[in-house]
């Protein structure tokens, strides 16, 4: 099946101004579509019929679809429908409802009933109930005095004569759909308006069948489960009763113990069972969470078994991980704890100058340490780890954008799923080609030009633009630049946080880059690392 194609026309909105009648049915429909050609194959009858409804509609229809899927609330008033856009309303609704996309007056909690009343509505709607209530009672009361003294029928009944409902159907169906297009649940339509409005600028993307997340139902059918297991992890809350979630802990275990082949899917369930483990700590129940992290194949799984071991005074325990974690980090931060772990153990210093203050700066510190920094001459910004991204970024953009297998699930994203996985750069090497090796000043400023606006998810252009960006290159030493890509890439994950806060730059050739500490304030265990990196490559970087 040929890529989807994601170079449709953009409708540009202007703000202040309304957009296009079809404008919110054209994002609802992009994303039916977009699922029907990707994962039609995929879905149940049922869930595949619930797109085509939508997609069959008439235009009035899929236009008030489209908005009342915004709404808040199971349950909407007809009478606060009022989109220009639509026409007939009357129309729209008995179409939505001939196609059972909609349900009109359905079966309602009296309270939820109440709820869609104002004050004035539950007073004219049952006025002779609410006599002998105080005069201008709260909505509260009013509700009260009036579940205690109207059968729920008759309120229904009521309501209905004074202001019919209705209810979107099948709303579960529409959230798989959003799944499947955004390869999230947090995400809606509202990403098109944030595009449409020029805030986000993406980089065109690849969308065929070939490179979706789930490629088969039982793929989709697990992502589900566990989501609904991430769901219950949460509803136990920070600190769960042992006493009462004992069974419900051992189930989750049970449902969670075997590894799973899906690259993305195993990083799921290991998130899942981190989260678990760590609230069992919380509630001291030491054990369940050591069979939890003991089943997890994701930092900080390991890191968290070793506090535990440690602190119920199994040395061996201890001892056997940490050997375990020196011989295969998954991380740089994890090695660090791993040997910072081992008793006695001093961290390596960093070159520190100290500053005393007259007064209490006005200015952020960042930007009082900047202005004592170049009072003698030079220039420098506060671009912390947008500097080391935006280089890395650059060097491996086509790495980045690279239309790899599930990695990329709907026009607007800004980087790949497996951006910071351990197997980043090994699933690409076969098709990308190596930036370093060929001249990277060249290839940096070609790619800053061609790309500059489009939205990265390591850097923000706003806070490294391409005038900083352009006097950085000129000042830096290629080789230094170099250094700093090799540093990134070495441990991509690790090194999104922790750069120093100033880069600096005193004349060509001349810079440095400064973390800069208020009194009492110390070093972080990831900007301990970014400094020794840096000073490992013969990188200048100081506090």
């Amino acid at each position: 099946m040929p890529p989807e194609n994601h170079h449709t026309p953009i409708t540009r909105l202007e703000p202040g101004k309304p957009p296009p009648a079809h404008y919110y049915a054209e994002n609802l429909l992009a994303i039916i579509g977009g699922v029907l050609h990707r994962y039609g194959d995929l879905l149940r009858p049922d869930e595949r019929c619930f797109g085509e409804r939508i997609v069959a509609l008439p235009a009035s229809a899929q236009r008030l679809l489209a908005r009342l899927i915004g709404r808040r609330g199971p349950f909407i008033r007809e009478d606060s429908l009022a989109y220009a856009e639509v026409g007939d309303l009357q129309s729209a609704l008995a179409a939505l409802a001939a196609a059972e996309l909609i349900q009109r007056n359905p079966p309602a909690p009296a309270v939820a009933l109440c709820d869609l009343l104002t004050v004035r509505d539950l007073d004219s709607v049952f006025g002779q109930e609410l006599n002998g209530v105080r005069r201008r009672p709260t909505k509260p009361a009013q509700v009260s005095r009036i579940l205690a003294d109207v059968p729920e029928s008759f309120l229904r009944w009521r309501v209905r004569r004074a202001v019919p409902w209705l209810r979107v159907r099948d709303l579960d169906h529409l959230d798989l759909y959003r799944l499947l297009f955004f390869g999230d649940r947090q995400q809606d339509p509202t990403t098109f308006v944030m595009r449409d409005l020029g805030v986000h600028k993406y980089e065109p993307i690849e969308l065929s069948r070939a490179t979706r997340l789930f490629a088969d139902r039982k793929a989709l059918d697990q992502y589900l489960a566990l989501a609904a297991m991430q769901d219950e992890v949460a509803a136990l809350g920070a600190c769960p009763d042992m006493g009462s979630s004992t069974d419900q802990v051992a189930n989750l275990l049970e449902q969670l113990r075997d590894e799973l082949d899906h690259r993305a899917l195993e990083r799921r369930r290991s998130r899942v069972l981190n989260r678990l483990g760590r609230s069992l700590e919380r509630a001291e129940a030491y054990d369940w969470a050591l069979r939890c992290y003991a089943r997890s194949t994701l930092a900080p799984a390991r890191e968290r078994q070793m506090r535990i071991l440690h602190r119920l005074g199994r040395r061996r325990g201890v001892e056997r991980l940490r050997r375990e974690v020196l011989a295969r980090p998954e991380t740089r931060l994890e090695a660090d704890f791993a040997n910072r772990f081992a008793r006695p153990y001093r961290r390596e210093p960093v070159p520190t100058t100290d500053v005393e203050l007259d007064a209490v700066p006005l200015v952020a510190i960042e930007q009082y340490a900047l202005g004592l920094l170049t009072a003698s001459g030079g220039t420098g910004w506060h671009l912390e780890n947008d500097l080391p991204m935006a280089v890395f970024g650059l060097a491996y953009w086509p790495w980045v954008f690279a239309p790899i297998e599930g990695a990329f699930l709907h026009p607007f994203q800004t980087g790949p799923q497996d951006l910071f996985w351990p197997d980043f750069f090994t699933s690409r090497q076969a098709d990308c080609p190596d930036p370093l090796r060929g001249p990277l000043k060249r290839q940096l400023r070609a790619v800053a030009c061609a790309k500059a606006g489009t939205a990265n998810r390591l850097f923000s252009w706003q806070r490294c633009p391409p005038t900083v960006f352009e006097t950085v290159l000129d000042a830096i030493p290629e080789s230094d630049l170099r250094a700093l890509v090799e540093i990134v890439r070495d441990d991509l994950a690790g090194k999104r946080s922790g750069f120093p806060d100033l880069t600096i730059i005193y004349e060509p050739g001349r810079y440095e880059f400064v973390e800069v500490k208020g009194p009492n304030d110390q070093l972080q265990i990831h900007q301990r690392l970014w400094i020794h990196a840096l000073l490992a490559r013969g990188l200048p970087a100081r506090v």
